[in-house]
C-alpha cells in the first residue's frame, strides 16, 4: 500500500459547493489532517487515479495536488493525533 497526500486550493466563496469532493475523500477513507490536507491509503502507482476521481469535483480556478508521502515524515499540529499520523505511516513506503 501507500500513503497519498490529496491537498487542494478552493475558492473561499463557493466553498459551499465542494460538499461532492468532501463525499468523495470521506469515502476513500480520507483522513483530514490540515485544513485543505487529506492522508488517504491506496495501492501503490494509484496517484492518477486518485487524482481522477477528486478532479471532477472541483471548479476550473481551483488547484489540485496528489502525491505520495513516503514514511520519512515530520510534523507538527495536525488536526489528528500523532499516534493517528504514526498509524497512517505504516502504509507509507520506505
Amino acid at each position: 500500500m501507500a500513503l497519498y497526500l490529496v491537498s487542494y486550493d478552493i475558492n473561499e466563496k463557493n466553498k459551499d459547493e465542494y460538499e461532492g469532493l468532501w463525499a468523495e475523500l470521506k469515502s476513500l477513507g480520507a483522513t483530514k489532517v490540515l485544513y485543505s490536507e487529506y492522508l488517504v491509503v491506496r495501492p501503490v502507482g494509484e496517484s492518477e487515479k486518485l487524482y481522477d476521481s477528486l478532479t471532477y469535483e472541483i471548479k476550473t480556478n481551483d488547484r489540485l495536488l496528489v502525491q505520495e508521502v513516503l514514511a520519512d515524515a515530520h510534523w507538527d499540529k495536525l488536526l489528528i493525533s500523532d499516534d493517528e499520523m504514526r498509524n497512517l505511516l505504516k502504509s507509507a513506503r520506505r
